[in-house]
């Protein structure tokens, strides 16, 4: 689906992905330094296009490219399969800077609690992606299972998004410090 506003942040704003993005989002999942975390690969630049033209139909199917305060692509994260107030978050993909990668995470969990009305989320990270592992812990994500997704192991975590964890608090107030900076 296509959301029709930008979520401002203070570092990122997230706006629906369109097919203008296709080449970006198709380069940056394709990228060397981000392949093995992301999940399955279009086959070529069409099949991304057309990726996006069925997501932004898709009911309860967000697609969001990062931009930084310059307006410039640095990421993209999605929040979809919605069913039995659980939602998915991921198909993150970020070469920003930290403090654009928290805040991200942050706009996301806040869209699908505040805007949605979603309290529960799930993620799926791949068994080597050890730093989005440590991440989701400390997150509040608790780890349920293991499961196989495009023919890889992964990890399966819930998150309660109506708790904020000690590490999600320091986020919010590390961000909100660093941009009165």
């Amino acid at each position: 689906m296509v959301y029709p506003e930008v979520i401002h942040g203070m570092f990122v704003d997230l706006r629906s992905i369109t097919l203008d993005d296709a080449e970006f989002s198709y380069n940056i999942r394709a990228d060397k330094r981000n392949r093995d975390t992301v999940g399955q690969l279009a086959p070529s630049l069409e099949a991304q296009k057309d990726f996006i033209r069925w997501q932004m139909q898709e009911p309860n199917d967000y697609y969001f490219v990062v931009l930084n305060k310059k307006g410039e692509r640095i990421g993209l994260i999605g929040a979809y399969d919605l069913h039995d107030g659980m939602i998915e978050i991921g198909r993150e993909v970020n070469v920003g800077e930290p403090t654009e990668t928290m805040e991200e995470g942050v706009l996301i969990r806040d869209f699908c609690k505040n805007v949605l009305n979603v309290h529960k989320a799930c993620g799926v990270i791949y068994a080597n992606n050890f730093k989005h592992i440590s991440d989701a812990h400390k997150m509040g994500g608790i780890h349920k299972k293991n499961v196989i997704r495009g023919q890889r192991e992964a990890l399966y975590f819930e998150y309660n998004l109506d708790e904020d964890t000690n590490t999600l608090k320091k986020i919010k107030k590390l961000l909100l410090m660093l941009h009165k900076e």
